[in-house]
């Protein structure tokens, strides 16, 4: 599971270093999942070349998968918690909420007010 959550990352920033950034992990950690992930389905996901990189034909058909169903698991969490209406609460590592949450979170509040979004480190 920790490979898809990387390749999810690195295919939406397309960037490694960004992506491990986001997930307060180091950019070889992050280039190891995508190792064993590409090992697994048997074909490169990414095209690198220096300062760069592109998803191949097999990355571009796994990244929407992978999105959506991060976005459905996200969906079947919240309603399993249920009863929940007016709150979002976040729970992630320091990192990734000083690096990327912090910037977007006062917009996201402000364009969703009757959202209360406690954060938790």
């Amino acid at each position: 599971m920790q490979a898809i959550r990387v390749f999810e990352a690195v295919a939406r920033h397309l960037s490694f270093t960004k992506a491990a950034q986001e997930l307060g992990m180091t950019q070889a950690a992050a280039s190891y999942q995508i190792k064993l992930l590409e090992e697994r389905i048997g074909a490169p996901l990414f095209l690198r070349r220096p300062k760069q990189i592109e998803l191949t034909g097999p990355g571009q058909r796994l990244a929407p998968a992978v999105s959506e169903a991060f976005s459905i698991l996200g969906q079947a969490y919240a309603a399993a918690r249920g009863g929940a209406d007016g709150l979002l609460c976040v729970t992630t590592v320091l990192t990734f909420a000083s690096n990327w949450l912090a910037q977007h979170l006062g917009a996201f509040q402000i364009a969703h007010p009757a959202l209360a979004v406690p954060l938790d480190t």
